[in-house]
């Protein structure tokens, strides 16, 4: 049997997004770690569309399936590979986040293009789908409700990647939990996973691996909260202080009340922190339930990581009901202060399913229901309480020029300051 695991491009406005190379913090965890679960005597090959000619270097007729991996932003150029690919004889199946996303409701859509559709968490399906395949049995869909076991994980096989590919310094990823112990009112992640973790042990002998075999001592953790839980983070990030492996994860400011967690972190090879602090309105953060620290908290950390030689990274989302126009300099005023290396913005999004979508939808001021960032990233799908949606558009976009020409001398960057691992 032989198969073929596919990530594919993404549309932009200037059409689909190609390179000659895929840069290294774009290595995703997907297809090398459902490859690992592919049987030993099975040819298994990864392509990641972005960098890479599926229909120049690839016989796809040669394949007896072809898997795709797909996000709703990536959901465009997914179907049109997967009708091409279908006309060319292989079996065709689909699966990833955009399965689960608005309940479900791209189901329908996707499975009219594909042979089979994996809805939700793909570990042990794939496993289900690949012993169908070999008895020439697929089902129309795969899905479960139960969550993935998460001890005795394979090794991802990155011996599959191209690295010539991949632009350096290479970083690969691993992840020590799924879902999200947060219920932040705007994320829809709750929707994908229920919360929970690895085994100490489990994660650290993977790390160990991608440093021996692989020669990459570099990591980012894809966890949503990665220092969430300080008593098992300080187990783990005990066993990797002196192994020279550095890291860089998501985190939030709880750890901010944790400075023996801070102090494990930076020892154990922390090069760099991204936190959400979503807005600097209390009253926002209260909504979002983002309660579990202060903007005095988060300005003392991210000055203590500053010092520490960390790169700080803050997201900042606007359009919450307590924005006002004031907002944007409050917000400009912060990551000056903190001396944040990098700061992402982006403009509120209701994502059906999520506490956010429902209050909007019962207030009626839903403007449109559509993906977000497909043809326009600042539409505002929402009318604002205290912002008409120029301002707001203008307000991110006047705070995202000032911090690009802002003199961010002497900030951290962990790789360099055009390379983004987090």
């Amino acid at each position: 049997m032989r198969i073929l695991l596919v990530e594919p491009a993404v549309y932009t406005p200037d059409g689909l997004d190609k390179r000659e190379m895929r840069p290294s913090q774009l290595i995703s965890l997907t297809l090398p770690y459902l490859a690992a679960m592919v049987p030993p005597d099975w040819e298994v090959d990864l392509v990641y569309e972005v960098c890479e000619d599926l229909e120049r270097d690839y016989d796809l007729a040669s394949y007896d399936l072809v898997g795709i991996t797909t996000q709703t932003i990536q959901l465009k150029r997914t179907l049109e590979l997967a009708r091409m690919i279908r006309r060319q004889g292989p079996r065709v199946v689909i699966g990833g986040p955009a399965t689960v996303e608005d309940n479900h409701s791209l189901v329908p859509v996707i499975s009219r293009f594909c042979d089979s559709v994996v809805v939700g968490e793909a570990d042990v399906l794939w496993r289900h789908l690949i012993a169908d395949l070999a008895r020439g049995e697929l089902k129309e869909i795969y899905q479960s409700h139960e969550p993935v076991p998460m001890a005795g994980h394979p090794l991802p096989r990155f011996d599959l990647v191209d690295f010539n590919k991949i632009a350096t310094p290479h970083v690969l990823p691993s992840f020590t939990a799924r879902g999200c112990p947060r219920r932040c009112t705007f994320c829809s992640e709750f929707l994908y996973s229920k919360w929970r973790y690895r085994p100490v042990d489990d994660v650290h002998q993977e790390l160990l691996a991608y440093r021996d075999r692989f020669g990459i001592p570099r990591v980012v953790f894809r966890d949503d909260d990665f220092l969430v839980f300080p008593k098992r983070s300080k187990e783990l990030l005990g066993r990797l202080a002196g192994e020279g492996i550095e890291w860089g994860c998501q985190t939030d400011f709880n750890l901010a009340r944790h400075p023996d967690v801070v102090q494990s972190a930076l020892d154990g090879g922390m090069r760099v922190a991204s936190f959400g602090v979503e807005s600097v309105r209390e009253k926002n953060r209260e909504f979002t339930e983002k309660t579990f620290f202060t903007i005095p908290e988060a300005e003392e950390l991210l000055l203590r990581l500053h010092e520490a030689g960390v790169e700080t990274q803050v997201n900042v989302i606007f359009g919450f009901d307590w924005d006002d126009p004031d907002v944007f300099e409050e917000t400009y005023e912060f990551a000056l202060r903190t001396k944040v290396s990098r700061l992402f913005l982006s403009v509120l999004y209701p994502i059906p399913g999520t506490p956010l979508y429902e209050h909007l939808a019962r207030e009626g001021r839903l403007l449109e229901k559509r993906p977000q960032g497909i043809d326009d990233p600042l539409a505002v799908t929402f009318t604002p309480k205290l912002l008409t949606p120029d301002q707001l558009a203008e307000g991110y976009l006047d705070v995202e020029r000032r911090f690009a020409e802002t003199d961010l001398t002497g900030r951290n960057y962990w790789l360099g300051k055009d390379l983004v691992v987090v």
